[in-house]
């Protein structure tokens, strides 16, 4: 993959806001903000039980669900293995809420990136060197493709009352499979991985206008410029053969 060469002051600069406290403040306001001004908030899950019936706020658990993700994702993005531990813990809840919103292949793949989320906490705090890419990255990024669409075709097959919509198979694979790769390949710490995760939040923003899901739109976006920063900032730690 092709490096992006940039003055050393602008990646001096572009590393302090990588690092900096501001952007971790920044990343939850959007998140938050967007969320309450549409509403997400007031998302109910209702549900019986010996005849009773009963309402869950779970916008209330969905805002927190996203926050901690974003506080996962800036954590990794400093490097700080701390991130890698509240992205493992919180893939619990995102499971959770995808299923009860109705994606019930959830209970089937969001295992697999509590896995990868568990390998990146365990590899990083064994070792923590920035790597070109090899074939294991590769191997990677292949092996989240065929976890994603094996497991995504078994829950579309025989978990979906409708069967199989491949249009909407496909739409969830392909970003399934980026991420399980991506997850894959965080725990060897590839500075070009984040060219994967460019492409799953691309991938994301595209499918939230279409949605006209304005708070995800948002959260996808800043996420596409974290994943600038993480780049650079990653990619100039491995030339200096820092961390």
């Amino acid at each position: 993959m092709s490096t992006i060469v940039l003055p050393q002051k602008t990646v001096r600069v572009i590393k302090s806001v990588t690092n900096s406290t501001y952007l971790d403040i920044i990343g939850l306001a959007i998140v938050i903000s967007a969320s309450v001004a549409l509403g997400y908030h007031k998302t109910e899950y209702k549900f019986s039980f010996n005849n009773h019936h009963y309402s869950f706020l779970l916008g209330y658990v969905s805002i927190v669900n996203t926050s901690l993700s974003m506080i996962g994702n800036r954590l990794v993005t400093k490097k700080n293995n701390l991130g890698n531990f509240v992205t493992t813990c919180n893939t619990f809840l995102s499971g959770a809420i995808d299923y009860l919103l109705g994606n019930v292949g959830a209970i089937l793949t969001y295992p697999v990136s509590f896995v990868g989320n568990y390998l990146a906490f365990s590899s990083w705090k064994k070792s923590r060197v920035l790597r070109n890419i090899d074939t294991i990255f590769y191997r990677n990024i292949a092996l989240g493709f065929v976890f994603s669409f094996l497991l995504n075709f078994i829950a579309f097959k025989f978990l979906s009352e409708n069967g199989i919509d491949w249009k909407v198979f496909f739409a969830v694979a392909i970003p399934a499979g980026i991420t399980f790769g991506g997850t894959f390949n965080t725990a060897r710490m590839y500075p070009d991985n984040w060219f994967m995760w460019q492409l799953y939040n691309l991938t994301k923003i595209v499918q939230n206008i279409l949605l006209v899901n304005i708070a995800n739109t948002a959260k996808y976006t800043f996420y596409f410029f974290n994943a600038i920063l993480g780049y650079i900032t990653w990619n100039d730690d491995r030339k200096k053969g820092s961390i």
